[in-house]
């Protein structure tokens, strides 16, 4: 998968980022052991007491996830963010590993063995932040049932080498504690069928939105959006996924990362004015290429 960018301005992250580590040096004061630094630990998982959702924001790194070694996440509603302070665009795509498999096996098939069709047939991918830029992040909001998790950059780099065998796979556990919560009450609904996209009207309005994204076809999908590079359009976007040279003449701008069949989840974007075009860079289990070449490719103008 070649995945995107992000909703917020830089600034507003940086912002965010500050109050979370304020907040983990207040949480975690009287619990590290000696020599513990607050460096590598960026986020951590806690209820807002106003929506009663556990948050967790994680910051990407080339090539790395820094995030807490004390994590807790509970079953329910995850608001998982993912922060890019790397130099190149990142992804945090959350995938639950199925009963009875671990996580050695799937860095066995995935990275040891590097076949790529039999890790993902040990996991279930149920969203999280698509690739994003450098300096932007992605904020996105998942339903996680108990059970041990991997997440994983799945962008390939202008060298052709995937980020997760440059390190960027992490795992976590999901307890079966159960959460008092609300489900997030969204402006629209994004679609995904297996040949195309259903997208509200909405989305080309320059505001911040939340929307829930769902996956009604028959295999995983994507929803990849991309900013468009100045006179660029739809066919160079494509031709650029058929054979990559150059840059890419578009910008990474977030999105969900992979869903499977019936899966859903909620992002909350706020798009600069411009074109833009939305894709699932999954390939096809048959035949191997991206299914932005079978019909889930479109594009759109935010005012």
């Amino acid at each position: 998968m070649y995945t995107n960018r992000s909703p917020y301005k830089k600034e507003s992250f940086l912002a965010s980022l500050l109050v979370g580590l304020i907040l983990l040096g207040l949480l975690t004061a009287c619990d590290n052991g000696p020599g513990t630094t607050l460096q590598n630990q960026p986020a951590y998982a806690t209820p807002p007491s106003s929506s009663g959702i556990q948050t967790l924001t994680v910051t990407a790194i080339d090539y790395s996830y820094l995030m807490p070694r004390s994590l807790h996440v509970r079953a329910g509603l995850l608001d998982l963010t993912l922060v890019n302070n790397g130099t190149q665009p990142h992804q945090e795509q959350l995938a639950r590993l199925r009963p009875g498999v671990t996580s050695n096996e799937v860095v066995d098939e995935l990275i040891t063995k590097r076949k790529e069709a039999e890790a993902f047939s040990l996991l279930t991918f149920v969203g999280g932040p698509d690739t994003i830029s450098p300096g932007d992040g992605q904020e996105t909001i998942l339903d996680v049932s108990a059970g041990q998790y991997a997440l994983l950059c799945l962008v390939t780099g202008l060298d052709g080498l995937p980020h997760i065998d440059k390190g960027m796979i992490d795992f976590l556990t999901v307890s079966a504690a159960q959460q008092s919560q609300t489900f997030p009450q969204a402006e629209g609904d994004i679609v995904i069928q297996d040949h195309g996209y259903l997208l509200p009207s909405l989305l080309s309005q320059q505001r911040i939105f939340t929307f829930k994204v769902e996956n009604r076809g028959n295999q995983p999908h994507e929803l990849n959006i991309v900013r468009l590079a100045s006179g660029k359009g739809a066919q160079d976007v494509l031709a650029f996924f058929r054979g990559p040279a150059g840059p890419p003449p578009f910008e990474e701008v977030g999105g969900m990362a992979t869903l499977a069949p019936g899966a859903s989840g909620w992002i909350i974007t706020h798009l600069e004015p411009g074109h833009y075009a939305v894709l699932s860079a999954v390939p096809d289990p048959q035949t191997g290429a991206f299914q932005l070449t079978q019909g889930l490719f479109t594009t759109f103008t935010v005012q």
